[in-house]
C-alpha cells in the first residue's frame, strides 16, 4: 500500500512539473487564431491585429484562419474540439458566446463549458434608426406611440434572433408592447426601408447607420450604450434607466486550457489593447477598446447568457 501512495505521489509530481515547464515555456511553436466569419469583416481585422502583436511580443508565428457560417459557431466549434494547450484560440462575440444557447435550436458547443476566457478585446453599440421626418425621434415617441396605435412595430435588422433584434425585443417587452422583426441580407435595403416608411424601425452596428444618419437620410432614434468618445450620441440608457444593451467580443480557449497559458496571453492582449495605434484601429471599426481579466470576462458572457435566456423565454421566441 506504501509503496502504491509513493508512486501515485511521484505520478501527480510529474504531471504538475510538467504543466509547470509547458506554462513557462509558453509559447514554443505556432499559434492558431480563429476569426469565425469572412476575411476582410471586423472580426478577421480584429483577430490579425492581435495576431500580429502576439507575434511581436512572443517571437512566435501567429496564424489567422477563418471557418465561417452559423453566425460563427462553426469556426468556434473547431476552438472548442481543439487540444486545450493555448495553442488555438478564437475570436467570439456576443451572439455567439451568450446568445446561442437560447436562439439556435441545436447549439454547436456548450459556451459555459467548452471554452475558457482569455481576454474581452472591445465593446461596440448598435444604433436604432426611424424615418427622418417621421413622428419617433427619441424612445419615448417609439414606446408612446406602439403602445397607442397597439401595433407589432416592424423592425429590420441583420438576423432573427441576434443582439440587434434582441435589443429592440427587450426594450418592447419592459414597456407593454410587440416589434415584428424582418431579417435583411443587405443593411442598406434596411435604411431605405425606413427611409420610406416601409419598417418603423431599423437596428444594426453605428457604424453602419453612419452616413445615412449623418446626411440626414434617417434619424438617429438612440443607441444601446454610451460611447465615452462620441458623448453627444443619444443614448437609450440616458432616459430607460438601467438599459444598457452593449456588444462585445474577445478571445477564448477550449476549456481545461492551464490557468497559467489563459494569464499569460491575458497579459499580452491587455497590453496590446492599451497600444495607441490598435485603439485608433479598433475605433476606426467601431469599436471601443475594453480590457478585462478572464474571471471578469467569464462573469460577462455568464451574466449575458442569463440575462437573453430570460428574455427568450419571456417572450416566446422561437430558436431557428
Amino acid at each position: 500500500m506504501t509503496r502504491r501512495i509513493f508512486a501515485f505521489f511521484i505520478a501527480l509530481a510529474t504531471i504538475c512539473f510538467a504543466s509547470l515547464v509547458r506554462a513557462e515555456d509558453y509559447p514554443s511553436r505556432l499559434i492558431t487564431i480563429e476569426a469565425p466569419y469572412s476575411p476582410g469583416s471586423s472580426v478577421d481585422i480584429m483577430a490579425r491585429m492581435i495576431a500580429d502583436r502576439l507575434h511581436q511580443q512572443f517571437d512566435q508565428t501567429v496564424i489567422v484562419e477563418n471557418h465561417a457560417g452559423a453566425s460563427g459557431q462553426i469556426g468556434l466549434s473547431r476552438v472548442a474540439r481543439a487540444k486545450p494547450d493555448g495553442y488555438t484560440l478564437g475570436v467570439g462575440q456576443i451572439t455567439n458566446l451568450a446568445l446561442a444557447p437560447s436562439v439556435f435550436k441545436k447549439s454547436l458547443y456548450n459556451p459555459q463549458e467548452d471554452f475558457a476566457p482569455v481576454a474581452q478585446i472591445a465593446e461596440n453599440y448598435l444604433a436604432i434608426i426611424s424615418k427622418a421626418d417621421g413622428p419617433l425621434k427619441d424612445i419615448n415617441d417609439v414606446i408612446n406611440w406602439a403602445k397607442k396605435e397597439k401595433l407589432s412595430l416592424k423592425l429590420g435588422s441583420p438576423s432573427q434572433g441576434g443582439l440587434p433584434h434582441m435589443s429592440v425585443a427587450l426594450i418592447a417587452h419592459e414597456h407593454g408592447f410587440s416589434v415584428e422583426n424582418i431579417a435583411y441580407k443587405e443593411l442598406g435595403q434596411i435604411v431605405t426601408d425606413v427611409a420610406s416608411g416601409q419598417l418603423d424601425l431599423g437596428v444594426s452596428s453605428y457604424t453602419s447607420f453612419a452616413p445615412a444618419i449623418k446626411s440626414g437620410r434617417v434619424h438617429l432614434v438612440g443607441i444601446t450604450s454610451k460611447d465615452k468618445y462620441l458623448p453627444e450620441l443619444p443614448a437609450i440608457g440616458d432616459t430607460l434607466k438601467g438599459y444598457s444593451v452593449p456588444g462585445w467580443n474577445g478571445i477564448v480557449a477550449p476549456a481545461g486550457t492551464d490557468p497559467k497559458i489563459i494569464e499569460k496571453l491575458n497579459i499580452a492582449i491587455n497590453k496590446i489593447l492599451a497600444e495607441p495605434d490598435i485603439q485608433e484601429k479598433l475605433r476606426g471599426l467601431g469599436l471601443i477598446p475594453t480590457s478585462k481579466s478572464p474571471q471578469e470576462f467569464g462573469e460577462l458572457i455568464k451574466h449575458d447568457t442569463e440575462r437573453f435566456a430570460k428574455l427568450v423565454k419571456d417572450i416566446g421566441y422561437q430558436p431557428r
